[in-house]
């Protein structure tokens, strides 16, 4: 599947916590469904359960993870490398670039979406890994 084919695909779909298929998502299941579509295999979790409020007891939990996958980017981030953002202070979204300064995403209460990485995105931007 390409990009373009996988991103009209999820556009649209609505949150759900711990969502894992196309009636809802979670950020997380986005990016193992969306890599999976163009193939390229990451975790689905890390094997732990996920309480909504994952972050309060271990705020480190999502960067963890996100460090053991992928190659860091250096420079502007480009189709395919996963974006990852700082919100209160942890990081805990992350989407995938779509094209050049576009990601996608999910957040609660709001749908499967394109944005672009920059304004509030662009101060919240922590980093980003490259599988490809």
């Amino acid at each position: 599947m390409t990009i373009d084919e996988a991103v009209r695909k999820y556009v649209g779909i609505p949150y759900k916590h711990n969502g894992r298929d196309l009636d809802g998502l979670d950020c997380l299941g986005l990016i193992w469904r969306f890599y999976k579509d163009v193939g390229i295999d990451v975790p689905d979790s890390d094997g732990k359960p996920i309480a909504v409020d994952w972050y309060r007891d271990d705020p480190d939990r999502y960067i963890r993870g996100l460090l053991k996958v992928g190659k860091p980017v250096e420079g502007p981030p480009k189709p395919l490398d996963l974006v990852y953002f700082q919100l209160d202070g942890i990081v805990r979204h992350a989407g995938i670039v779509v094209s050049p300064g576009v990601f996608i995403h999910v957040r609660e209460n709001r749908p499967v979406m394109l944005s672009r990485l920059s304004g509030p995105w662009r101060r919240a931007y922590v980093g980003a890994r490259r599988f490809v």
